[in-house]
């Protein structure tokens, strides 16, 4: 009997590993083993084949010899928004990078034009037409008359010594044909002088004057018609400043303001703010000097703007000029600030914009552009 219960307790031994319930908790182990490892060297695979296409697409740009830069940007045409008169803004109606349609009122002004100056210069234009009908009439000219001979009151007979007179150049003439003699016509000439001391003499009365019109030169017409038009202008512009007190946009774009604000002092003719040209863009792309041989002119790039992707053709290469040792840089108008002599140069290229496509591109928009 007792030989009979070891048999049996040896037979559930060996068998123990056999039962359903401890042949599931080995399969869960296994099964949970296996997933682990898959996780752990899945994700080392994943990261090994990121890193061997990242390094074939980097090879294979390096190859085809692609230059890609962010260093790029829209750029346009900027038009100048100009006040037309002299006068103080007193509001700014749009905001820096606003979209602007030609003829919006992007500013007002109060001018400095009184009604007063106003009636100064129409005075001044009705004295300006005056004169020059004046100048077209000529110069009235006042001249003396010739000065009346002397006379004289004998004492009584002035006719006596007119008779006198006439007898002496008769005698003159018969000496000249030897009718009389010397004595005689002496004679003659004494009895002249005679009767002469015994006149008073009349002094003359006043010269007399008389005037006549002196015919205006071209010149003086000129200056006198030139006079009229300045006046005019002058009016003219004084009665424009007194109406223009809005400021409008000059071209469709992209508004910039400047340092313009309200309560800023500005002239005739000072731009207030800048507009880029909504119908005259193009991307801007700055290549370091040593990538120069990548752009040519009419070569066709890709570009993405705002993720969209565009294609246009080089219209220009800028290369900056090199400066000849001690040269001074000149300054321009709106020109940047010198750059430092230590900042690396470079090259400007100009890329078209499809026609089709500038709707939707604006100017200063950033763009990654890459040249094949």
């Amino acid at each position: 009997m007792e030989t009979k219960e070891n048999e049996i307790q040896e037979y559930e031994r060996k068998n123990t590993g056999n039962r359903p319930d401890k042949a599931v908790d080995a399969k869960e182990i296994d099964l949970t083993d296996k997933v682990k490892n898959v996780i752990r060297f899945g994700l080392v695979g994943m990261l090994a084949i990121g890193l061997i296409v990242s390094g074939i697409v980097w090879s294979m740009k390096a190859n085809s010899g692609e230059v890609v830069t962010n260093d790029a940007k829209v750029a346009s045409v900027m038009v100048g928004v100009r006040s037309k008169t002299a006068g103080t803004i007193t509001e700014i109606l749009v905001e820096d990078g606003q979209e602007v349609e030609a003829g919006t009122i992007v500013a007002r002004l109060k001018v400095d034009v009184t009604e007063e100056q106003i009636k100064q210069l129409e005075n001044t234009v009705e004295l300006s037409k005056a004169n020059l009908e004046q100048v077209k009439k000529g110069t009235v000219v006042t001249v003396a008359a010739p000065a009346p001979a002397a006379s004289y009151q004998a004492g009584g007979n002035s006719a006596e010594i007119a008779g006198l007179q006439r007898r002496l150049d008769r005698m003159n003439q018969l000496l000249e044909m030897g009718a009389v003699s010397i004595t005689e016509r002496d004679a003659a000439a004494a009895a002249l002088a005679e009767a002469r001391a015994a006149a008073v003499p009349v002094a003359p009365s006043a010269p007399a004057t008389t005037t006549r019109i002196e015919p205006a030169s071209p010149e003086a017409i000129k200056n006198a018609e030139l006079a009229v038009k300045q006046a005019e202008m002058a009016l003219q512009a004084a009665k424009t400043s007194a109406q223009s007190t809005e400021i409008v946009a000059n071209v469709s774009g992209t508004v910039f303001l400047g340092d313009i604000s309200v309560d800023s002092e500005v002239k005739p003719g000072q731009v207030i703010m800048r507009i880029g040209d909504a119908t005259s863009l193009w991307v801007e792309a700055y290549l370091p000097m040593e990538k120069q041989e990548s752009a040519r002119l009419g070569q066709l790039v890709s570009y993405k703007i705002d993720g969209k992707q565009y294609k246009g053709t080089v219209t220009d290469i800028v290369v900056p000029e090199e400066k000849a040792e001690g040269e001074q840089p000149v300054a321009t108008e709106g020109a940047a600030e010198e750059q430092d002599s230590d900042v690396p140069k470079k090259i400007t290229v100009k890329i078209s914009i499809p026609v089709e496509e500038i709707a939707n591109i604006k100017p200063e928009q950033r763009a990654e552009v890459t040249f094949e």
